[in-house]
Formats: structure tokens, sequence, C-alpha cells
């Protein structure tokens, strides 16, 4: 059987539980596709702007934002892939840019290749936690 993963529709509705930075999505537009506009609000009560695109159900999502009137620019990629049975892949890049994402992203590199790393442990335990229950409700 095929083990469930994280997909990306429930990386999208449970983006609290692994990006250390988000308090929450709010004023969601849609469901996760192409096009879907939202704001993460963040545990330092920033807001962040974004649209989902590149959505393929259960393989990719791309979000892209910005804050500060466009000054600071967020994107990133999700990319789920199955191995096979058993593993299954996941690729998550982040990056800010813009005049004061620049700014932010030199100044403070560790804490955003930290939470980038941290945010794909989140989802990697994720993953290992669907597949134990899964394997138990097999047996």
């Amino acid at each position: 059987p095929q083990y469930s993963t994280p997909t990306c529709t429930l990386l999208f509705i449970r983006w609290e539980l692994w990006d250390h930075n988000i308090k929450q999505l709010k004023n969601t537009s849609g469901p996760c596709e192409n096009g879907t506009t939202c704001i993460f609000q963040q545990k330092d009560g920033k807001d962040f702007f974004f649209t989902l695109s590149n959505v393929r159900t259960n393989h990719t999502l791309h979000f892209s934002g910005v804050a500060l009137g466009g000054t600071i620019k967020a994107d990133g990629k999700i990319c789920i892939t199955p191995i096979d049975n058993v593993y299954t892949k996941i690729d998550y890049s982040f990056e800010l840019s813009g005049s004061v994402g620049f700014v932010v992203a030199i100044l403070k590199k560790r804490a955003v290749v930290e939470g980038t790393e941290g945010g794909l442990a989140n989802m990697v335990t994720m993953a290992e936690e669907a597949q134990e229950a899964e394997i138990i409700n097999m047996n």
C-alpha cells in the first residue's frame, strides 16, 4: 500500500504545525489551489500577504508574498515525491528578497536557514507520524 504523506493541502491548512514563525493563516480566499490568497500572521505580529501557484495536489506548492508595502518579498516551494511504498522525498526552499527583505536575509541569515531547515524537519515528522498511524490502522 502507498503510505500517507503530508499532502500539500494538509501542509497548507495546518501551516502553523510545521512553520514555527506562523501563528495562523487568515483571510484565506479558497482551498489549496492556484491563485488562492491568504495572510500568514507571524508570531511576532507581522502579516505577509501570499498567493499560491504551481499547486499540484499531493505534489507541489509554491507560495510567494510580500510584507511592508512590498519591500520584503518571500518565495517558497514545497515538492513531495513518493519514492516507493515506504519512502517519500520532501524538498523545501524559502528565500527573502526585496529592498528590505534582502537586508533581512543578510542580517538574519542564520534564522532564515534554521527556520527553513526546521520547517522541513517538521514536515518529515508529519510524514513519519502519518505513516505510523497508517501502519497501526493496517494491523
